[in-house]
């Protein structure tokens, strides 16, 4: 076995084992994890075949953990845990404070030993529609961040800096949603508000634009009960839960402003 940096060479078995996992993820994902913070995506390699993965997105004083996937073959060997470890002793070493992820049911004990602890319950929701209509220009984002830092506790400015390619973006004085077409559908998120009056008036924006078939999925703080009723308004339907945990120091994390995750778990 041997470990390694996570490279587009990496790419093709991954998105093979995360569809089979029915994870939403692709190819820009990668390259964008990959791009941001190399020392945090690493490969686990047998005989030169790649048979475990994990990811890790740097923002300021804070990380997210995702993409850890081990191949069926090789799971209950360890692997899983020392990729962990390596991330989480590589973010130690960069000065990381808090570190997240998300976890399912079965894989939350893990991080718990690793010294996990669960601060809230992420609700993935469920619609169906495709775009129909264009979003404006790029916009600047530099006020999205600063609402984003008030909802996580934490300025992740790189992550807005690198969300442009591919989104359309609706932003008011209060808020920012974003639209991402995402493996066979579309993803909503990041969706950050200082209220619900704004969040809806985004929220009912992109929805304008969205019909027909496809998928439209986001995944939402439960600590956000205002977002889960704008959703449910909207004919969205609940699609399973992860946990949401930290690690390090506890985070000034407010959920009330967290709508929407950027990411189906893997980079907050």
């Amino acid at each position: 076995m041997l470990l390694q940096p996570f490279t587009p060479a990496h790419f093709g078995t991954f998105l093979q084992l995360a569809a089979a996992e029915d994870w939403i993820t692709d190819r820009r994902e990668l390259e964008f994890l990959t791009r941001s913070f190399p020392r945090g995506c690493l490969v686990v390699t047998d005989a030169a075949e790649p048979v475990a993965f994990i990811m890790a997105m740097r923002y300021a004083a804070s990380a997210w953990i995702g993409n850890l996937l081990v191949a069926p073959s090789c799971r209950c060997q360890g692997l899983g845990r020392a990729l962990m470890e390596e991330v989480l002793q590589r973010l130690d070493n960069s000065g990381c404070e808090t570190a997240w992820l998300t976890a399912s049911s079965d894989g939350a004990h893990l991080y718990r030993t690793l010294g996990f602890v669960q601060i809230d319950t992420i609700q993935r929701w469920r619609s169906a529609g495709s775009l129909t209509d264009s979003f404006p220009a790029a916009p600047d984002l530099d006020h999205a961040a600063v609402l984003d830092r008030m909802g996580w506790g934490d300025s992740r400015a790189t992550l807005f800096a690198g969300m442009h390619e591919g989104a359309g973006w609706l932003l008011n004085k209060d808020g920012f949603l974003r639209c991402l077409p995402a493996g066979t559908g579309l993803q909503l998120g990041p969706w950050g508000a200082l209220a619900g009056k704004g969040a809806a008036k985004l929220l009912a924006m992109t929805m304008e634009k969205i019909s027909g078939d496809g998928k439209v999925f986001l995944d939402v703080p439960q600590g956000n009960r205002t977002a889960g009723r704008l959703l449910r308004e909207q004919g969205f339907a609940d699609g399973g839960s992860t946990l949401l945990m930290y690690r390090g120091r506890v985070p000034a994390y407010r959920p009330e402003l967290v709508y929407s995750l950027a990411s189906m778990g893997s980079y907050g």
